[in-house]
């Protein structure tokens, strides 16, 4: 039966069955982390919900967090359960490492984007100036198309954006955004192991803050007008801490997710907080780069910038 009324009372009584075990909080339902029972460490593998139940995916033990019938681990069993998982979390971590690498070496052996790119064609140009880029835009960020996408099972038509580290001198990822999706699976990397960066990194460099937004188009279109915005790969994506290094030191970071995602700004706001970072979190009245879009000038955007709430 139920017993928890939030999902923070139960990540709370979560970690107080089973001492030395985090649960990360995902939602207000879900909150997930490894299995106290076999210990597997995929992302979402474990998960403790929000009534206080629990079930792993990959073993399929659940019940209830608090329900005396389970079994209650001695703390010895506890120590060599944690110890066994922590083996297996670094197994996992370096096997994904070495696919992630892997993965990265053959994509800037392919030369794909540079395919993608010569690809361009009339229809192409049109569809980038609809969300904004203009055919400087589309050079300077090689953007390109694809006209049979290889991550669609229909092959419908694709746009690509190249993803670059900071400096620009390595591409860390392909994304495909099909041109006919209607749901949320329109974008697609190139190669499903290489997991996620912050998109465009090099806007940060000599800035005098740090504006993450929702999604590379996004973060490119603003840039484009001289902002200093970054993408994570939509409203619920993962911030990593060490993405923290990209930004420009003691300087404040701005959260400018769409409208809709207010909530998910200010899990993100308070998330980057705890880290010591001067956050603040910005109301936007429509997706920041369709302000550019419809006409907004740089001043009028940035009003919403002066305008946002520290985060504490």
């Amino acid at each position: 039966m139920p017993c928890a009324t939030s999902i923070e009372e139960a990540v709370q009584m979560a970690e107080l069955r089973w001492p030395g075990y985090e649960f990360k909080i995902a939602s207000q339902r879900v909150a997930h982390g490894l299995c106290p029972f076999c210990g597997k460490t995929t992302d979402d593998g474990f998960s403790v919900f929000n009534d206080g139940g629990y079930w792993c995916r990959p073993c399929g033990r659940k019940g209830w967090i608090d329900d005396d019938q389970n079994h209650t681990w001695t703390p010895e069993e506890l120590r060599l359960r944690k110890i066994e998982a922590d083996i297996q979390r670094l197994a996992h971590r370096q096997e994904e490492q070495e696919k992630r690498l892997s993965a990265l070496e053959r994509l800037n052996r392919s030369g794909a984007y540079e395919r993608y790119y010569s690809a361009l064609d009339e229809e192409a140009y049109v569809w980038w100036a609809s969300k904004g880029a203009e055919p400087w835009i589309v050079h300077d960020y090689k953007l390109g198309m694809c006209a049979r996408c290889p991550t669609d099972k229909e092959h419908r038509r694709s746009y690509t954006i190249p993803l670059f580290n900071q400096e620009r001198t390595q591409l860390l990822n392909l994304r495909h955004r099909l041109a006919e999706a209607t749901n949320g699976d329109k974008y697609r990397p190139e190669l499903a192991q290489l997991g996620t960066c912050l998109a465009f990194s090099h806007h940060l460099l000599g800035a005098d803050m740090g504006i993450v937004v929702e999604g590379e188009i996004k973060s490119m279109i603003c840039g484009s007008h001289g902002l200093p915005t970054v993408g994570i790969f939509g409203k619920r994506g993962r911030f990593q801490k060490a993405w923290l290094d990209l930004f420009p030191k003691d300087k404040p970071i701005y959260i400018a997710l769409d409208p809709d995602a207010a909530e998910n700004a200010q899990r993100l706001g308070h998330g980057i907080a705890k880290t010591g970072k001067e956050v603040y979190v910005c109301d936007f009245p429509a997706k920041p780069d369709d302000l550019f879009v419809d006409g907004c000038t740089l001043d009028e955007w940035m009003a919403y910038i002066h305008l946002a709430r520290r985060v504490h």
